[in-house]
């Protein structure tokens, strides 16, 4: 049984508190770092949000997420970065989470020069997340890495990710997002997902829509705001679903939308489409 939860970007305009009561038949919600922080601003308590959560059931299965952390310069990192990171871990420490996502930086908002070496960005990548790693074991805290197939990221590729975590996989607490959306951007394997099945901590759910007869060019136009629900794009979830299920996967899924006003029960349209798979 798919054990799914629902992503606060899948509803943009709902308010942190309306948004938990939206997602009221999921099993948790991933929630939005910044708009913690704004939630917080206009008066609203760690303990409001906890309340919320606990009146509808639900657990906060991921805080997203850690930005431009890896290529950033070394004082935006000391203080930006690691100060965010604590705020992070606090929020997941007060609301029961035990997962931080982390996202790479892109190549035109880095403190490097443009042309990187590969090797640089993975290396630099690698200590940063090492880093970071130390700092949260500490609150018993998970950090998970999604790469991001979009314009200038730093690392786009499943392969490039391996390059990162496969060094890391001693730090208990280090494993990967897979996102449906990324893993149909870069044209992924899914047999590549075998040989990480046991460091994956959480697999994001969308789909998207492009031209079969010129796809190459249609899937490098798509940008996250293009994500639509399961089921009813172009990407194979039926060969998907059927691979996680063979590799044994157990840990949550959770919806991921864009440009949607919530106005419907996304749990019950999520089972009625893959109610056979």
């Amino acid at each position: 049984m798919i054990r799914l939860a629902l992503n606060q970007k899948s509803c943009k305009h709902l308010n942190i508190l309306d948004f938990i009561k939206f997602s009221k038949n999921f099993i948790g919600v991933e929630l939005n770092f910044k708009k913690i922080k704004k939630a917080i601003s206009k008066g609203i308590k760690l303990k409001d949000i906890l309340e919320t959560l606990e009146i509808f059931d639900l657990k906060v299965i991921s805080i997203f997420c850690l930005k431009d952390f890896s290529l950033c310069s070394d004082k935006d990192y000391k203080t930006k970065i690691l100060n965010n990171l604590m705020l992070m871990l606090d929020y997941c420490y007060k609301l029961e989470s035990n997962l931080i996502i982390t996202n790479p930086s892109f190549l035109k908002f880095s403190s490097e020069p443009y042309e990187i070496p590969k090797w640089r960005i993975v290396n630099r990548t690698i200590k940063r997340l090492k880093d970071i790693s130390k700092k949260a074991i500490e609150g018993d805290i998970n950090i998970g890495f999604e790469f991001l197939n979009l314009p200038d990221s730093s690392i786009s590729t499943l392969n490039e990710a391996k390059e990162v975590l496969k060094p890391l996989q001693s730090l208990e607490n280090i494993g990967y997002i897979i996102d449906s959306f990324h893993l149909a951007k870069s044209k992924t394997n899914f047999n590549e997902l075998n040989d990480i099945k046991d460091f994956i901590f959480l697999i994001q759910l969308s789909d998207l829509k492009y031209n079969l007869n010129n796809q190459v060019d249609e899937l490098n136009a798509l940008n996250d705001s293009e994500r639509i629900f399961p089921g009813e794009g172009n990407f194979d979830f039926k060969s998907f679903l059927k691979t996680i299920e063979k590799i044994r996967y157990n840990k949550p899924y959770s919806i991921e939308l864009s440009k949607n006003d919530c106005s419907e029960n996304f749990y019950k349209k999520f089972f009625r489409i893959f109610k056979n798979d």
